[in-house]
């Protein structure tokens, strides 16, 4: 089996939500929209991903995430096709078993650059 690994740069859409397994596992997914640009000046409408986290990454990322961070994540691509409220054939991308390598959260504890 072949996957598509994907490494993208976006906003969170909205706030995470977490959902905890019997066995012990936790899950955090979140939609996280990633601008792009037509041409050289038209804004074209975003990508949007749903990404789903796991384990300890997944606390970490309920605690520090929330709508409007931006995070760099990556994973495994994944579309899902499915039927829409209208009754019409739908795609949403997805983001598996992703890995979050920045939160895009500044820390209050960063030094702020000295005054000249």
């Amino acid at each position: 089996m072949t996957w598509a690994l994907v490494t993208v740069c976006g906003y969170v859409a909205a706030k995470p939500t977490i959902r905890h397994f019997e066995r012990g596992t936790v899950l955090c997914s979140f939609p996280l929209y990633v601008s792009r640009r037509r041409g050289d000046s038209e804004e074209a409408p975003p990508l949007k991903f749903q990404v789903d986290v796991w384990g300890n990454q997944a606390e970490t990322a309920m605690n520090l995430l929330d709508k409007g961070a931006r995070p760099t994540v990556t994973g495994r691509l994944d579309e899902e096709h499915y039927t829409d409220k209208d009754g019409q054939p739908a795609t949403a991308l997805r983001i598996r078993f992703a890995e979050i390598l920045d939160y895009g959260v500044k820390s209050s504890e960063e030094p702020t650059p000295a005054s000249a």
